[in-house]
């Protein structure tokens, strides 16, 4: 492993004062898989123009991590990051200039015939953690999907400038004209992503997630001992989970006050086979922007999970949608109902309703309760009680 720092005992090997443009010019390890840099002030890392065998020799790299290089703006150019073909793990944490890690200079050029690009062929773990001006993975003019195909593991900490994991442009003159999209679009691929976690995106307003054939969750809730008294409210106002086909959470843990997504406007499901339940009962009773929700080709059983046993287990709970109008259920073999236990919904907006073959469907409205605590629902209810 290669670990280079500005601390003193490293001053022997190295002038400081002539890499604080960039740190390898004509410098090759052949047999070099770890590398870390921290703590430089270099504004690159690789000069751009290293010809073929001089940057290859990094192709047997398969850990990279770079801490607190305050000053790279950008990290790689494509022809760089083609070369690291092995990369396993890559580590980028407290880099506050840093905007995107690849510079696709000359990808159009390069990649012209072909409709899927493969970057980082064997990455599995990619962390991203407290990075200021970080604004996207990579930009792109063109209409191709980018794969990440052996990714398992990403997160994201504290990018609150991140907006789109690949950012999507089009050339007027001379500018790039960058248009506002999801975190990931239907043009980027994770096949075998296992683990997604977003913290602290403060500018994150739609998120899709499409297509990873191994993610089982999306939020986790982590609840610590000493918890904040402060309510954190997310931006996001758009939510798109499609084609996961072992997705078994979408929210793992009740939030329990700790989160608010209460700016959400649209949900749409489609094809999460063994999906159970959409929202824990928290979330749903706080969404006052929904306007749009759709499930479609599901493992669902219910809408909303049930609380957990305790203090507010046999209360009635109160949903109200105030501002949902299209409500979509379609071809959910499983769904029984909206929620589990003893409720009330209000729906007073809603324009449209769609139920397509939810054979196992008893209820979906209130469930009124009796003296005795009883649900009261006749033996064979409509749908709509």
């Amino acid at each position: 492993m290669c670990k280079i720092t500005t601390r003193k005992k490293y001053d022997m090997f190295w002038n400081w004062k002539h890499i604080t443009i960039r740190i390898f010019k004509r410098i090759s390890f052949p047999s070099l898989k770890k590398l870390r840099l921290a703590s430089l002030s270099v504004i690159k890392v690789w000069h751009n123009q290293l010809s073929n065998v001089s940057f290859c020799t990094h192709e047997t790299l398969t850990t990279l991590k770079i801490d607190g290089c305050r000053n790279i703006k950008y990290l790689l150019s494509f022809s760089m990051a083609k070369c690291l073909v092995h990369l396993k793990y890559f580590e980028i944490t407290e880099c506050n200039c840093l905007e995107e890690i690849i510079f696709l200079e000359n990808i159009e050029e390069e990649t012209q015939a072909t409709m899927t690009l493969s970057l980082f062929p064997q990455l599995k773990s990619l962390e991203l953690k407290n990075l200021q001006h970080f604004s996207g993975f990579c930009s792109s003019s063109q209409n191709k999907v980018i794969e990440f195909a052996f990714m398992k593991s990403m997160r994201i900490y504290n990018c609150p400038n991140l907006d789109s994991f690949i950012r999507r442009y089009t050339r007027q003159e001379n500018q790039r004209i960058c248009s506002q999209g999801d975190l990931f679009d239907n043009k980027v691929a994770f096949p075998k992503l296992q683990e997604l976690r977003v913290k602290g995106c403060d500018k994150l307003q739609h998120l899709t997630v499409n297509t990873c054939g191994s993610l089982q969750q999306v939020f986790e809730i982590m609840h610590e001992e000493k918890e904040t008294a402060l309510l954190a409210t997310t931006q996001l106002r758009e939510l798109h989970m499609i084609r996961l086909p072992k997705l078994k959470y979408i929210w793992k843990n009740d939030p329990k006050g700790i989160f608010s997504f209460k700016k959400i406007c649209t949900i749409f499901v489609w094809r999460c086979q063994i999906l159970k339940n959409i929202f824990p009962a928290s979330i749903a009773k706080d969404l006052p922007r929904l306007r749009y929700l759709g499930i479609f080709y599901c493992g669902v059983e219910e809408i909303v999970s049930k609380l957990e046993e305790g203090s507010e287990s046999e209360i009635a709970v109160n949903f109200e949608f105030d501002h949902l109008y299209s409500l979509r259920l379609w071809r959910l073999p499983e769904l029984k109902c909206f929620y589990p236990g003893k409720h009330t919904t209000k729906w007073p907006m809603l324009n449209k309703l769609e139920l397509v073959e939810c054979e196992k469907l008893k209820i979906l409205g209130t469930q009124l309760i009796t003296n005795n605590g009883q649900l009261d629902f006749p033996i064979h209810p409509p749908v709509f009680y």
